[in-house]
């Protein structure tokens, strides 16, 4: 069941990450001089994003990042998951400075609205990281956790997950453009109620027939892109569903262009495509929609 709402934290202080650039194939940092007008166009794109939702009868709750040394602030579902039965599940991240961003004002917000918080964030100090659905695409329906190795994604991080909510795992590795790991599972598979976005020609062979089968046996119905289509963002997309009921899939304008005629057809089988420009998010901090909105489940 798709949520019906988000937590969204607006990019404050947003920039390029150099702590982050060396693993993220899709980020590029800014030109010198450039800072203010790139944080001024996160900024609009995150407001323009969040009215879209709210207009669409999505619940958004929001938080204002802190001003300094939160770059990627606006990520917040690579740092905490929520789950049906009141649980909450805290990450590990690659990054030492994303992590202040899990802030007490924000855990304190779950904390009352969930029953249970666990946390696996002490795994950072073992230099083992799982940044949250980021790293997990998570089929609740199906009982199962994809998952591309990364160095942000450790294998024995996903099985302790599963064990912890009793999924199966589907562990893959996956490669972008000139054969980079691909940085988060999110980028390449996105599953909606009904359909599953990704990118096979990412999975690397010895997989990609399992993941192939694993959806064709969950019945959803496949769009699978290209890797030119994953580099814009067509996988970051995100299936929500409105206090009407309504399905909505959440993606960028430039994803959006860049799904085919039958692709988009096919999504819009399913759920309305709302889609706005956040090209300043893609470009320097190397996420989109998806990437932005961490679902209140």
């Amino acid at each position: 069941m798709a949520a019906r709402g988000v937590l969204m934290v607006e990019p404050i202080g947003f920039a390029s990450n150099p702590e982050t650039k060396s693993d993220n194939i899709f980020q590029q940092a800014a030109a010198e001089g450039w800072r203010e007008s790139v944080e001024a166009g996160a900024r609009a794109e995150f407001r323009e994003l969040r009215d879209a939702l709210i207009g669409r009868d999505v619940e958004v709750v929001s938080f204002a990042a802190e001003r300094e040394g939160s770059p990627d602030a606006a990520f917040p579902n690579n740092w905490f998951s929520t789950h049906h039965g009141g649980r909450v599940v805290l990450y590990p991240l690659k990054a030492e400075n994303r992590r202040q961003e899990r802030r007490p004002e924000i855990v304190a917000y779950l904390n009352a609205r969930y029953d249970e918080i666990i946390d696996l964030s002490s795994a950072e100090q073992e230099g083992r990281f799982l940044e949250g659905t980021g790293s997990l695409v998570i089929d609740d329906r199906e009982r199962l956790v994809y998952a591309s190795e990364s160095p942000r994604t450790h294998s024995d991080l996903v099985y302790e997950w599963c064990r912890l909510f009793d999924f199966t795992p589907v562990l893959f590795k996956s490669h972008g453009r000139e054969g980079k790991t691909v940085y988060h599972t999110n980028v390449l598979l996105s599953l909606g109620s009904d359909f599953a976005v990704v990118c096979l020609e990412a999975v690397a062979p010895p997989s990609r027939d399992d993941v192939r089968a694993r959806i064709a046996e969950s019945g959803r119905e496949l769009i699978d892109i290209t890797l030119d289509q994953m580099h814009e963002f067509c996988g970051n997309v995100l299936e929500l569903e409105n206090s009407r009921g309504d399905r909505l899939v959440v993606g960028s304008t430039r994803a959006g262009r860049a799904f085919t005629d039958v692709q988009r057809s096919t999504i819009q089988k399913y759920a309305d495509f709302v889609s706005v420009s956040l090209n300043t998010i893609e470009k320097h901090g190397g996420g989109s929609a998806r990437c932005m909105l961490a679902e209140l489940n």
